[in-house]
């Protein structure tokens, strides 16, 4: 009897797991590979990228750039040994190029402008974002407690830069895009 409910309760896992994967540009599963996040909007284009803000020493204001195009790559990082990602996944976000722990994407509170997506070296088991489905594209959605309710992600722009930061019912909608040899650079699967 243990069997059979352990069973039923793998299949129903792996059935809601896999109705929501998320899939690239080429409609493949997203698994742990580096991707760019490129706008879905026709009237946007550029890519993410770092940004410093007030006396910073270094970037690490997580910011929209216009004029980088594709901008910097991003891995979606699940301590589930899945070899796909879901929009049920509560995931930690990472910049590839990031040479120490320091490319982990958090949130953290900024007068005036909010909730803000910074760079951190702050990595938890499970992320407090999600990658969920969103007009034509996917939106990333801020969960602080990995609970029942969140916040999008979109864009505020503020003093020339356009950050990243919790601004629900105005997310920035993308799409995944994979890193291959013919956008410059391998996948890092």
């Amino acid at each position: 009897m243990k069997i059979t409910f352990l069973a039923l309760c793998l299949f129903l896992f792996a059935y809601k797991a896999t109705s929501s994967v998320i899939v690239d540009t080429d409609n493949e599963p997203v698994s742990g590979g580096a991707y760019y996040l490129v706008p879905v909007s026709n009237e946007l284009s550029g890519g993410l990228g770092l940004a410093t803000v007030g006396n910073e020493a270094e970037p690490k204001a997580v910011v929209f750039e216009p004029d980088n195009s594709p901008g910097l790559l991003v891995r979606f990082e699940s301590p589930l040994r899945t070899p796909f990602i879901s929009s049920s996944f509560f995931l930690n976000i990472r910049f590839v190029s990031s040479s120490s722990d320091l490319g982990v994407w958090d949130v953290s509170q900024e007068f005036p402008i909010g909730w803000t997506v910074r760079v951190s070296e702050t990595k938890i088991l499970f992320g407090p974002f999600r990658v969920e489905s969103a007009q034509g594209g996917y939106k990333i959605v801020y969960y602080p407690d990995q609970g029942e309710t969140g916040g999008d992600i979109g864009l505020v722009h503020r003093d020339g830069k356009y950050r990243l930061a919790v601004k629900d019912g105005e997310p920035f909608i993308f799409q995944i895009k994979k890193a291959t040899s013919s956008t410059g650079i391998k996948s890092i699967v």
